[in-house]
């Protein structure tokens, strides 16, 4: 065999192991990609049920600019992501970047990565559609009133509120707590938080007011399990939709008695016309409102 020969079939066999070793690679990288994907539908499943199937595809369909992948990327690191983009695109939709917000990381065709803002990371005028947001409250209510109100509610219903970098489109979660190891020595137990909600804390105060009500409704109707305590049966297995009128009654009902103002009520209307409301408490609505309003013990 001539030098060259023997040249070529090394530099062949050189360029066999780095193609190897990029396929090994990218298998690596799409296995934890997927298992990190598969890992929040599967948590979203878990604290929504089968509606999360509907609302990953929804989601993957609302961000039509960016790759279905992408999208995905950015349903890991912001949920709720309503209109996501470049800095560059904000600005020419005389849109600024507001300071000390955190990028969204993607792919970029021949390239390594792009970052992209969501919408509540930016300043200017609204976008077309942006009032039709269903989770948008209006009315006089400050920084100290939300503060009093998570407060009582750490306290007294013992839940956690976390306040989450989350996207236009989500305004919060709720779960219970009980199931899951606690954290706390067992002479701490005793106080430890039995659920958890997380509020988006782009959201105004009156909004953010108005997603505790909703997610202290699903909690106090027994949509997320039964109170320890037996001040509430566990009605988890209500149908979604019914789950959902209910706490968006009690969030509707706690607003408007306090004339803060809820865009919520037509996403309400919606929501009644296609369930069966023998299935509906209005009991439940009713005693939700009054533990959130703290009159009743």
């Amino acid at each position: 065999m001539k030098p060259t020969d023997q040249f070529d079939l090394f530099a062949q066999e050189l360029e066999d192991e780095r193609k190897i070793g990029r396929a090994d690679r990218r298998l690596k990288s799409f296995a934890e990609c997927a298992t990190a994907i598969d890992r929040l539908f599967q948590d979203a499943l878990q604290a929504t049920g089968p509606s999360a199937f509907d609302e990953f595809i929804e989601f993957a369909r609302r961000l039509s600019n960016l790759s279905v992948y992408n999208a995905m990327l950015v349903r890991l690191q912001r949920p709720g992501a309503a209109a996501v983009a470049t800095e560059k695109k904000w600005n020419d939709k005389r849109r600024e970047v507001k300071p000390g917000a955190i990028p969204i990381v993607v792919l970029r065709p021949f390239g390594p990565v792009s970052f992209l803002y969501e919408v509540s990371d930016t300043d200017g005028p609204p976008l077309p559609g942006e009032h039709n947001n269903p989770f948008v409250t209006y009315g006089e209510m400050d920084e100290i009133e939300w503060a009093k109100a998570v407060k009582h509610h750490q306290k007294e219903s013992k839940v956690r509120i976390e306040e989450m970098n989350f996207g236009t489109m989500l305004a919060g979660n709720a779960r219970n707590l009980q199931a899951v190891p606690s954290r706390y020595p067992k002479s701490a137990q005793a106080e430890a938080p039995e659920w958890l909600i997380q509020i988006n804390k782009n959201h105004s105060v009156p909004t953010r007011y108005a997603t505790l009500a909703h997610e202290l409704g699903h909690i106090f109707c027994g949509h997320c399990g039964a109170d320890p305590s037996g001040r509430w049966p566990d009605r988890s297995k209500l149908p979604y939709p019914v789950r959902e009128a209910e706490a968006e009654a009690v969030s509707y009902l706690v607003c408007a008695r306090r004339e803060l103002d809820v865009a919520s009520s037509e996403y309400l209307r919606g929501l009644i016309k296609d369930i069966d409301l023998r299935q509906v408490s209005l009991y439940a609505i009713f005693e939700a409102a009054n533990r959130i309003e703290g009159k009743t013990k």
